[in-house]
């Protein structure tokens, strides 16, 4: 049976296949002791940076995190905003709200402009 651990490289590696993990998301903390084990993944889109947390515990309630931080400050701001995306118990179905979330942040809106019906001779 695997790990909580475990399962989060499978979902994590799915995310890049079948490119090299290492060149999109880095595992930037990491630690354990024999009642819980700690991570933390970061990768990058355009705009911002996502740092996924997993906390795996042996006799405790497990839990899977993630948070937007925009990559540069808006003009006049001297910090960069961010957000908690979607987190909660350490399974599959977080995992899958993790990436809606970060999907859904992702999006931008189409523009409202619409092609003319017709085009005016030159």
């Amino acid at each position: 049976m695997k790990t909580k651990m475990e399962s989060l490289d499978e979902w994590v590696g799915k995310l890049v296949f079948p490119r090299n993990l290492k060149d999109f998301i880095k595992e930037i903390k990491g630690s354990g002791t024999p009642d819980e084990v700690y991570r933390e993944f970061c990768f990058y889109t355009d705009s911002y940076r996502y740092r996924i947390f997993a906390i795996e515990r042996k006799n405790d309630r497990n839990y899977l995190g993630c948070t937007a931080t925009a990559r540069k400050s808006r003009a006049g701001e001297s910090w960069s905003r961010g957000n908690d995306l979607a987190d909660g118990e350490f399974t599959n179905e977080t995992w899958i709200r993790i990436i809606e979330s970060i999907v859904r942040y992702e999006l931008v809106e189409l523009s409202k402009f619409k092609q003319p019906s017709s085009v005016p001779p030159e």
